[in-house]
Formats: C-alpha cells, sequence, structure tokens
C-alpha cells in the first residue's frame, strides 16, 4: 500500500499529525504497536492530571478548614480512583480512533521499522510506502545504571500509574515535572514522600526564583525535598522487602530505608531498531534522531519531530512540530519554530515560557523584571489562593522574553503569554487589555504592567 505520508508513532506527534495531514488532503497511514495516544494519553499527562484532580480535594478538605468548612469524613476508594483515570484515557483514546475515521486516517498494528528511502516494514505484516514518512516514537522512562525497576520495590512512572501498591515510604529520585507530580500523587494517597534531586533546585532549568517558592510549597504539604543529593549503594532487602540506600548532601552521607523507589530521572528517546542500519539514520549520543530546521533527517523523504529529536520533552511541542510538517508537506509552507511553554501540575501549578530571569541577563545583559504576588491579587485572595506569584522578564525597551507563572491555574493562564513572547509584544501591548474583575487574570496583567510602568496593584 502507497501513501502520501506515514507517521510511525501513534503518539500526540503521529495521531494530531496525521490527522491534520489527512484533513490537508493526503493520504495518510499511521503505525503504531499499541492504541493511539501514546505516552502522554496512555501513561503520562493524561492519567496522572485524572489522577490530580481529585486528589486536589484532599488538599482542599485541609485548606477550607481554615475559613470555616471543616470536612471530617471522607473515604479513598483506590479501586474507583483507578478506574476514573481509566475511564477518562478510554474516552480520549476512542475519541481519536473516531478522528481516523471521519479524515480517512489507516491505523496500521505494528511495530514499524524504516528500510528504505519512503518504506516502512512492520514484520509479519508487509511493506508500506509513502512519499514521505514521519519519525514520531516518543520516549520511555530512564533508569539508573546501578538502580533499575523492577516493577515491585523499583518502579518508574509507567509503573507508578497502576497504583499497584501504597507505599508507606517512597522515594522518588528527581525533581522534574514528573517526579514532582508523583510526589503530590502518592503525598495525597498517603505516603511518606521524600524527593531528590542532584541539582541545587527543582524542576532544572527553571527560573530560581519560582522554584525556590515552589519547594517551599512543596515543604509545606510535608513532602521532604533534598536538592544537591545524590543515591548510591542500593540494596534490595529480599527478607523485609523495600530498598535501603545512601543519600549523599555536600560531605554529609546517611543511610535511608524506603519501601519503594520511583526513578523520575528522565525519558531517552526510542531510536533504538527505528532504521534499518545500511540506511545510516543519523542519531546522536544522546539517541535522539539529528533534524535540520525544517525537521528533516539526512535521509531523503524521512521527516522526524517530538520526544525523538530532543528537549524539550512535551506532548505540545510534539503535536506541534507534526503539524508544522504536514502543513509543509501539503503546502509547502516552512516551518517556523517558536518558544515552547511547559507546566508542572503541582499543588499550586508552575508554568513558563521563554528566558528564565538568569538566562536573560546572561543573553541580554540589562533586563526589565515585572512581579505580581498572588497575595496582593483581588481573586486570589476571595478563593484563598494567595501562594504564588507571576513574574514577567523583559529588555530594556519592553519586549517580553519571558514568563513565569507559580500559583493557582499557571496552566490555563499562561496562553496570553505565550502568545506575547512568541509574537515579541511589548509590555505596552497590554496597556488596553481589559481583564474582567475578580478573575486571576488579573495578576498577569498587573505583572506586565510593572514593566511598562502602568500598574495599579503593584
Amino acid at each position: 500500500m502507497t501513501y502520501d505520508v506515514i507517521f510511525l508513532g501513534g503518539g500526540p506527534a503521529g495521531y494530531e499529525g496525521a490527522i491534520s495531514a489527512a484533513k490537508s488532503g493526503l493520504k495518510t497511514a499511521l503505525i503504531e504497536k499499541e492504541k493511539a495516544g501514546g505516552t502522554c494519553l496512555h501513561w503520562g499527562c493524561i492519567p496522572t492530571k485524572a489522577l490530580l484532580h481529585p486528589l486536589k480535594t484532599i488538599k482542599a478538605f485541609k485548606d477550607l478548614s481554615k475559613i470555616g468548612l471543616t470536612v471530617t469524613d471522607y473515604n479513598l476508594d483506590i479501586d474507583k480512583l483507578k478506574k476514573y483515570k481509566e475511564r477518562v484515557v478510554s474516552k480520549l483514546t476512542k475519541g481519536i480512533e473516531l478522528l481516523f475515521k471521519e479524515h480517512g486516517v489507516e491505523l496500521i498494528k505494528g511495530v514499524g521499522c524504516l528500510t528504505a528511502p519512503g518504506e516502512v516494514t512492520i514484520a509479519g505484516v508487509g511493506v508500506f510506502t509513502a512519499a514521505n514518512i514521519v519519525l514520531c516514537t516518543g520516549s520511555e522512562p530512564s533508569a539508573l545504571p546501578f538502580l533499575k525497576p523492577d516493577g515491585t520495590r523499583v518502579i518508574n512512572s509507567d509503573q507508578a500509574l497502576e497504583l499497584a501498591v501504597i507505599p508507606q515510604r517512597l522515594l522518588i529520585v528527581g525533581a522534574g515535572a514528573i517526579g514532582l507530580e508523583m510526589a503530590e500523587i502518592y503525598t495525597y494517597l498517603g505516603s511518606s514522600v521524600t524527593v531528590i534531586e542532584m541539582l541545587d533546585h527543582v524542576v532544572p532549568g527553571s527560573d530560581l526564583e519560582l522554584a525556590d517558592l515552589l519547594k517551599g510549597e512543596l515543604k509545606k504539604q510535608k513532602i521532604s525535598i533534598l536538592t544537591s543529593t545524590t543515591l548510591s549503594n542500593p540494596i534490595l532487602d529480599e527478607m523485609g522487602g523495600g530498598v535501603a540506600v545512601t543519600l549523599t548532601q555536600a560531605d554529609k552521607s546517611w543511610e535511608e530505608h524506603f519501601d519503594v523507589v520511583l526513578l523520575a530521572v528522565g525519558r531517552r528517546p526510542r531510536s533504538q531498531g527505528l532504521a534499518a542500519e545500511p540506511l545510516g539514520l543519523a542519531i546522536n549520543k544522546q539517541g535522539f534522531v539529528v533534524v535540520d530546521d525544517q525537521l528533516q533527517t539526512n535521509i531523503p523523504g524521512v521527516y522526524a519531530c517530538g520526544d525523538l529529536v530532543g528537549q524539550p520533552l512535551l506532548a505540545h511541542k510534539a503535536s506541534h512540530q507534526a503539524i508544522a510538517i504536514a502543513r509543509k508537506l501539503a503546502t509547502g509552507k516552512p516551518i517556523v519554530h517558536h518558544p515552547v511553554p511547559g507546566a508542572v501540575f503541582t499543588f499550586p501549578e508552575f508554568a513558563s515560557i521563554g528566558l528564565t530571569e538568569e538566562q536573560a541577563k546572561a543573553e541580554l545583559g540589562e533586563v526589565k523584571i515585572g512581579r505580581f504576588a498572588y497575595a496582593a491579587g483581588s481573586r486570589s485572595n476571595a478563593i484563598d489562593e494567595k501562594n504564588g506569584l507571576v513574574k514577567v522578564v523583559a529588555q530594556t525597551d519592553g519586549t517580553l522574553v519571558g514568563a513565569h507563572i507559580l500559583g493557582a491555574e499557571a496552566g490555563e493562564l499562561m496562553p496570553i503569554l505565550n502568545w506575547a513572547v512568541t509574537k515579541k509584544l511589548k509590555a505596552d501591548d497590554f496597556r488596553e487589555l481589559i481583564t474582567i474583575h475578580p478573575t486571576l487574570s488579573e495578576n498577569v496583567w498587573e505583572a506586565v504592567a510593572q514593566i511598562g510602568g502602568f500598574s495599579i496593584h503593584g
């Protein structure tokens, strides 16, 4: 069977790119060994948010007791919680399948291998050809050289979402988005959680001021956060279960015992076996497929995108790139790269785009910083979400180059700042923007207005 384009991998890049290509009139196929949706839908973004949603209510119960609403009795049914998560995933999976049927995307089940330019082979199924092929097989959890998941005492993020056991003591290795979201989930499921991070702040690569504020908020929730800390000498207890480890922070070392260790040390691209060796698909030392600025590999007619081509490993980056490839194939329009936003769905949320204050100063020298604390916001106070900060980074002429929010609904508030940073808007462009009162969006306006010199409450 011959197509205009084949997408190899059914995650956000594959399925959204395939739908976009088909809607543009291209004869499109998608090859996926499991269900469409990939890691994001089945083992990542969606199931974690489905779990975080009800668990955040437990935190709300505790917080509301301070202002007059005390909930004295509630029951957390783990089995029902798991079924809820599975229903959410199932519904969205069926939605993708319906879109495939509606737009004529052919879903081919199997493990595909690029065997020649314009040719993908599925062992035991057949050979499929296309004028263009898009590689988007995503990524998988990484492990440590000296500590690998066994599914019980040492687990990865995929296994953690099964909620097979709620350990009394849980060690999470890695304080990135995955590690911190898992810390929230297991804390409110009843575990005593310790998170270690080898670097000096949580969410490595993020704005230091907001990262420190987030660390403080997590500590308030009784999550132990140990930065600049490493793990060594893991000993799996064959008799009593669990894992004994040595933790080291600066010149201090100590031993601790945990029931379960959850590895959240990043993800690695699924590039092994992706292409037949004689083709010479260019892959770097980290395992990422090498592409040019148009996301083309060194093989004619073969593109790659998403987690497979490097950081940031985010679902929305993957889908945006795949849609851009589909548009290029259908119309010839060149691919344009934009700043990619990100979010960590902790309590409170942490969202960012563009340069941090530290990066901006190193790159631009003098910069302007606009800050507005949630504690000063009208809606923040009314809904008792006073912990947080909106921080905006700009050039001296007011052009926005970065934005960072720690606080309630940070992810929902970011799009206007995403647009501003992407389009290189200036703070003064916000002067005539009317935000509804009282809403959290006023916090964003006030932070930008500080840079422009027209803030009211800041």
